[in-house]
């Protein structure tokens, strides 16, 4: 009976004990659950921080290149460039208004793109057509030696020629009883040249569609009549710039253009010839 009585003791003590164990097992295993716990708390709020600051980021870039582009489509490197687009289509399709608005607001920057567009079109368009036997009308670009050269042209040559036609047309211009007025004249004259801007769509469409080359077929005389005709509504188009731009008559801008084609090439034959003689 002691004894049995002793047992029960011993596994009441044992039950006890195991009980304080498991309490205190239980509480290391929430222990350290709560520790990864917090570790994994610590973790995505240190992602989530990670995240935040690069979306910001992100933010600030985005703003900062919206704002720079936005600040450059109001330069005059940018609107100028839109600009040529727009007076170049409408001098294709409103041609007199149009050169009477540019002789009063003269859009020089507006020139220059316009001048370097259509002497790419006419360049690279020139020599397309004239490696495909098509008839071209420059001499000077279907003979240049390579495509680099063609580019330099297209470059350099239009614009050397815009400001010289310019300087000698005002000259005859105010001879012929026209008020000075250069810088109209400088920014109609590059409009008149928005024709030359159809030379190298033209021309690879022409390419395109001809059989084989454009020295023969249907398409081949199409090209010979655009080739003509572009630089025929060019030169209309010059005449047209001159009498907007000066109140001249038909008449007079016509002459205005004609003198100098008339009077340079003696003169410069004349002073080659006198130079010879001086050198000799």
């Amino acid at each position: 009976m002691v004894a049995a009585h002793g047992r029960a003791i011993g596994h009441r003590r044992f039950r006890l004990a195991l009980a304080r164990h498991g309490k205190l097992a239980v509480k290391l295993l929430s222990a350290e659950k709560l520790e990864r716990l917090a570790n994994q708390g610590a973790g995505d709020e240190t992602v989530t921080q990670r995240l935040a600051t690069l979306w910001k980021g992100v933010n600030e870039t985005t703003t900062k290149v919206i704002a720079g582009w936005q600040e450059w489509r109001r330069t005059t490197f940018w609107r100028s460039f839109i600009e040529a687009w727009r007076w170049g289509f409408a001098a294709l399709f409103r041609p007199i208004p149009t050169l009477q608005r540019a002789a009063d607001e003269k859009p020089i920057f507006a020139g220059v793109w316009l001048t370097l567009l259509q002497g790419l079109s006419l360049a690279i368009g020139t020599r397309y057509a004239a490696e495909h036997e098509g008839v071209v009308l420059s001499l000077l670009v279907k003979n240049l030696p390579s495509w680099g050269w063609v580019i330099l042209y297209a470059f350099l040559v239009p614009p050397v020629i815009w400001f010289l036609k310019a300087a000698v047309l005002n000259l005859v211009a105010e001879l012929l009883g026209g008020p000075p007025r250069g810088l109209s004249l400088l920014a109609t004259t590059a409009i008149a040249c928005s024709p030359l801007l159809l030379v190298l769509p033209v021309a690879l469409l022409a390419v395109a569609f001809a059989q084989p080359d454009l020295n023969e077929g249907f398409v081949s005389h199409l090209w010979f009549v655009f080739a003509i005709g572009v630089h025929g509504w060019w030169i209309l188009l010059t005449v047209v710039a001159i009498r907007e731009t000066y109140r001249f008559t038909f008449g007079q801008a016509l002459l205005t253009l004609l003198l100098p084609s008339v009077v340079i090439p003696p003169l410069a034959w004349l002073i080659y010839v006198v130079v010879q003689k001086v050198m000799v």
